[in-house]
């Protein structure tokens, strides 16, 4: 067996998605879910962390609506961020259950995040493409599975704050939290000097090393290949 990055897809049917997945397709306001991370290994809970890539409270309040949901958690501001940990029971998990089981048995590791949108969800499995194409033969009719691309390597994932300085993440969370990052923007260096306690061009110059640092570790994740 020979280790394959393999990435691919699944066109899913309406019937094994629960009524929240259908809410989040139909809706306007949300682009996408992300499965950022996955408890499966109880047979009666399933504890599953989405970043909802649009708008969350939409998300919510479907989740809170469907049957089989036992919990919905949200972090104390949701102002700009899109996590949250829905447990329910499997069941009500059908197709992202199944995908595990299949490529479980398949001896493959599925990778953050698997990725939902249009009645599809996608993601990366590393592991040996044989494995892989004989679990994709064995899927119920209600999944129809794909292997989109292959790849010589896993793509590296790193913690992109890693790179930085004690410094320059202070300085990239103080921006963040003050709204320097929105459109437009709601703070100043000489603002968020003032709360740093330096200089805005010491502001200035810690921003534009951290997101050159951030840029470099996001661009690293990806295989582009030759």
């Amino acid at each position: 067996m020979s280790l394959t990055r393999l990435q691919i897809s699944a066109s899913l049917a309406p019937s094994v998605l629960p009524s929240f997945y259908v809410t989040v397709t139909e809706s306007p306001v949300i682009s996408r879910l992300r499965l950022v991370d996955w408890n499966l290994a109880a047979e009666d809970v399933a504890t599953v962390l989405y970043d909802v890539d649009g708008d969350t409270s939409v998300f919510v309040d479907a989740a809170r609506e469907t049957g089989g949901i036992e919990d919905v958690a949200v972090p104390a501001s949701t102002e700009s961020t899109g996590f949250v940990l829905v447990t329910a029971a499997p069941e009500t998990l059908p197709f992202f259950r199944t995908f595990l089981v299949l490529t479980a048995r398949a001896g493959l590791l599925v990778r953050s995040p698997v990725r939902y949108s249009d009645f599809e969800t996608s993601g990366e499995v590393v592991g040996d493409a044989a494995a892989l194409q004989a679990a994709v033969d064995t899927a119920p009719s209600t999944i129809d599975v794909s292997i989109e691309e292959v790849g010589s390597r896993p793509a590296l994932r790193t913690d992109p704050f890693s790179a930085l300085s004690d410094r320059q993440r202070e300085a990239v969370r103080i921006a963040f939290e003050n709204g320097y990052y929105r459109h437009p923007r709601e703070t100043t260096h000489a603002e968020l000097a003032e709360e740093l306690g330096c200089a805005p061009n010491t502001v200035s110059e810690h921003l534009q090393k951290a997101e050159v640092k951030l840029v470099k570790a996001l661009v690293s994740q990806f295989d582009f290949g030759p």
